[in-house]
């Protein structure tokens, strides 16, 4: 039986070599430098090792990089280089391009899923506009791929952030990220993957019993690295899994000395 194979091909791109001023990064989408990576090519510089960067042409005749950018700050560097080979491809519009960005970059191991979510958003991906839009609720928000310094309302957790809406629902991780935004409010990894998705949980299945107030104070008067060794202690008792074990860390916080109105973990889903 033969594989299945694409029958839309797209248009072809054109191999051509184009100056280096015409050329740009769009940090919308794209990866942050990393510095030695350019020092290296620098190093090794050769035309017979340099394979063609991708670009897409703009309507004001400049290109905009979607798979090459370390390749292109290299021949940015060199005084010797002012034009460098490409295939350029001609798209609609940053949507069409943060697309093409996504099907070059898609199954690399060396792009995050932060620079998948903001590729996400400029190519309007449903999922990504969802995430987007819940921390924006929650006045928090996922850090730039490049250049912006983190901060307690910023996260990198995209995944977490996305899973908690599919299984605890959008209200309960607005409630998650704020709290944990509001209560730890200068540590820079408050809004960690596992601490999102333990309070969405608490949130969820204990809407109407629970406190945001409380929690925050709760939170506030312990830390992540408290929370994750007695996790970790009930983890090494009652095994499963860490999401499950701090959600029951939590609860333990939020319930001591509480007369009534006690939260539990209840069910995942």
């Amino acid at each position: 039986m033969s594989e299945a194979v694409s029958s839309d091909l797209g248009k072809k791109p054109e191999l051509m070599w184009v100056s280096m001023e015409r050329i740009r990064v769009d940090h919308n989408y794209q990866r942050e430098i990393r510095p030695q990576r350019v020092a290296q090519i620098l190093r090794e510089f050769n035309w017979a090792h340099f394979q063609p960067v991708m670009l897409a042409e703009q309507e004001d005749g400049t290109f905009s990089v979607f798979d090459g950018q370390h390749r292109v700050a290299a021949a940015r560097a060199h005084p010797e280089v002012s034009e460098i080979p490409a295939a350029v491809v001609r798209v609609a519009g940053s949507k069409e391009e943060a697309d093409a960005f996504l099907g070059v970059n898609i199954n690399r191991t060396a792009v995050t899923t932060v620079e998948k979510f903001w590729a996400g958003i400029e190519a309007g991906n449903e999922a990504m506009l969802r995430v987007q839009a819940v921390l924006a609720r929650a006045g928090c928000e996922v850090i730039q791929a490049a250049g912006v310094k983190p901060a307690s309302n910023k996260t990198n957790a995209v995944t977490a952030v996305e899973r908690s809406i599919r299984t605890y629902g959008e209200a309960a991780t607005v409630e998650a990220c704020k709290a944990l935004a509001a209560a730890w409010s200068g540590d820079t990894g408050a809004l960690g993957a596992i601490y999102i998705q333990a309070l969405a949980r608490l949130f969820r299945n204990n809407k109407g019993a629970i406190s945001h107030e409380r929690m925050v104070q709760k939170l506030r008067a312990s830390d992540r690295k408290t929370l994750a060794a007695q996790a970790e202690t009930l983890r090494k008792i009652g095994g499963g899994d860490a999401s499950v074990n701090l959600s029951k860390a939590l609860c333990e916080v939020y319930n001591k000395q509480l007369q009534q109105n006690h939260i539990t973990i209840g069910v995942k889903a």
